[in-house]
């Protein structure tokens, strides 16, 4: 029998890691939004863009658009050989890392599928043993990347593809280079089809697309649908990461100490959107708060009916 102890607290908002994926085919400017979303990210944390390449350095055709540093990636690399370029970048005390593209890991040189190809004969070519060191390696690439705080942006390459339903060949939309176990670890992720310039899909009517797009309710008051990914998304991603109070929170927090009407007017002049923007927990805190000051002010003015 185990001897440790184990507690619960209050949960409370702090840092948390954020992990974003865009997704797309060439030309729909998954490298430049990823570079814009960075750029953001730098208004709230200090420190420069880390760029991980895979791809020959070809991102660094941006680099007189936004700076950043740049790691590149050579030969053949192996999955938990990127979180060990990812732990070289934290080394610069980055405000954000990119990872363009994270396909690699998947079907690059040295990757998870060419490895496992490798590993067939040294276990006598038996294929299904041949995937332990491959999945292994990816597992602690995943782990790794749950518990990195700088905030991380993954760009994936994507094909579109097909099904079959009955005797219908259905086109289920596109879908990335890469295993549906680190996609779905993403906190966010969203679709950038050719010529979107940035502008990501966040509803699809396609199976495929809609399985993959994922915005969480704690990220969906930045999105602008229609918008491309930019710079002022960068920095609401990365003050919610912080566990930032946004400024409509502040507010409501002094609304609260002039009772519950003055409350409840400024939280009707948030309008819906906004509204999403303030933790549940925060508006608990304002309301009681509200509800001390009604108290308080309560037996005073029945003091002065009687007088």
């Amino acid at each position: 029998m185990s001897n440790r102890v184990f507690t619960a607290t209050p949960a409370v908002r702090g840092e948390e890691p954020l992990l974003i994926g865009c997704i797309g085919p060439p030309g729909g400017g998954k490298t430049l939004s990823a570079l814009r979303l960075a750029h953001g990210m730098q208004q709230v944390r200090s420190g420069p863009i880390v760029l991980i390449d895979t791809e020959g350095g070809r991102s660094r055709k941006y680099a007189e658009m936004i700076p950043f540093e740049i790691i590149i990636i050579e030969g053949p690399t192996k999955p938990h050989e990127y979180l060990e370029a990812i732990k070289a970048a934290l080394a610069r005390d980055p405000a954000c890392i990119i990872v363009d593209s994270l396909s690699d890991e998947h079907e690059g040189e040295g990757g998870y599928l060419e490895w496992h190809d490798e590993m067939v004969p040294l276990f006598s070519n038996n294929a299904w043993a041949a995937w332990g060191p491959p999945k292994a390696s990816r597992k602690k690439l995943i782990s790794g990347i749950l518990k990195i705080k700088t905030p991380l942006i993954f760009t994936f390459r994507a094909r579109e593809k097909t099904a079959q339903e009955g005797k219908k060949i259905v086109n289920i939309g596109w879908q990335p280079v890469a295993p549906l176990e680190i996609v779905h670890t993403l906190d966010l992720t969203c679709i950038l089809p050719p010529k979107a310039d940035g502008v990501p899909v966040w509803k699809s009517d396609k199976a495929g697309e809609d399985f993959i797009i994922k915005l969480p309710n704690y990220l969906a008051p930045f999105i602008e649908e229609g918008k491309p990914l930019c710079e002022d998304m960068g920095a609401a991603f990365a003050r919610w990461a912080k566990g930032d109070v946004t400024d409509h929170t502040a507010a409501g927090h002094e609304a609260a100490k002039q009772g519950d009407a003055a409350l409840q007017t400024w939280w009707k002049s948030l309008g819906g959107k906004a509204q999403k923007t303030v933790p549940q927990a925060e508006r608990v805190k304002m309301k009681a708060t509200a509800q001390a000051v009604d108290t308080t002010k309560r037996p005073a003015e029945e003091e002065a009916d009687v007088i």
